[in-house]
């Protein structure tokens, strides 16, 4: 391990456990670094997909995944009036922790709302790149410090879909060994980031020794193939 990089640990395992906004790993290039990107996602990634974990949609199509979640909230007039994070404005429920607006029905004093929530996860664009690497996606989005967000995104006998994201290993003097690990300083200790700048045959190493991508953050089933744009 090199000079500097045991002292790192404990700022490392800080981020592990209480989490943060920022990818606790980051790439100084897209990955891998000389693969040209696509223009279109592949056709056999394309469709839509079901997570049971949370009852989450996904939709792939040539240029884009999108996540969509719809829920149900039963609620009533004098609940909302108490909860700071809920208000009826112009006959729409409004959620501060969404930012949005839903219609609702009234039957009596009670309240429904219909919630569907999209997330784009990923767009092609001249800051989210999408190569190829060993019969899977690897989806790349560049940070305001010019560094890069990596997620791996596998296919298992066209029908589960996985996303796995660049986790911090266990064995940091592995990775180490394979590619210089480096530190980013963020504003407060705990949004300290490794940082690395692998060529391709590094990153090929340490993804088949399975140092940053061995788990699944995202597990989809295939329910529907999808041929068209999706709106």
């Amino acid at each position: 391990m090199k000079k500097g990089l045991n002292y790192s640990l404990g700022i490392i395992f800080v981020i592990m456990i209480l989490g943060s906004c920022q990818p606790s790993v980051v790439f100084g290039d897209p990955q891998p670094a000389t693969v040209d990107p696509l223009i279109k996602i592949p056709d056999i990634y394309r469709g839509i997909y079901w997570c049971n974990v949370d009852s989450a949609t996904l939709y792939v199509d040539d240029k884009a995944f999108v996540r969509r979640k719809e829920f149900l909230i039963k609620t009533t007039l004098q609940e909302i009036e108490i909860d700071p994070d809920l208000d009826l404005v112009n006959e729409q429920l409004h959620v501060n922790d969404w930012e949005g607006y839903f219609p609702v029905t009234k039957k009596g004093d009670t309240i429904t709302s219909q919630i569907i929530l999209r997330d784009t996860i990923f767009a092609i664009s001249d800051k989210q790149l999408v190569k190829t690497f060993r019969g899977h996606l690897v989806l790349n989005f560049k940070l305001n410090n010019d560094t890069w967000e990596v997620l791996v995104v596998s296919q298992r006998r066209d029908e589960l879909l996985t996303i796995s994201k660049a986790e911090i290993p266990e064995d940091l003097a592995k990775l180490d060994a394979i590619t210089k690990v480096g530190l980013l300083n963020g504003p407060d200790r705990v949004r300290t980031q490794i940082y690395l700048k692998p060529t391709a045959k590094e990153f090929e190493r340490i993804y088949n020794e399975g140092l940053l991508f061995s788990k699944s953050c995202t597990e989809y089933k295939r329910i529907f193939p999808l041929k068209e744009i999706i709106d």
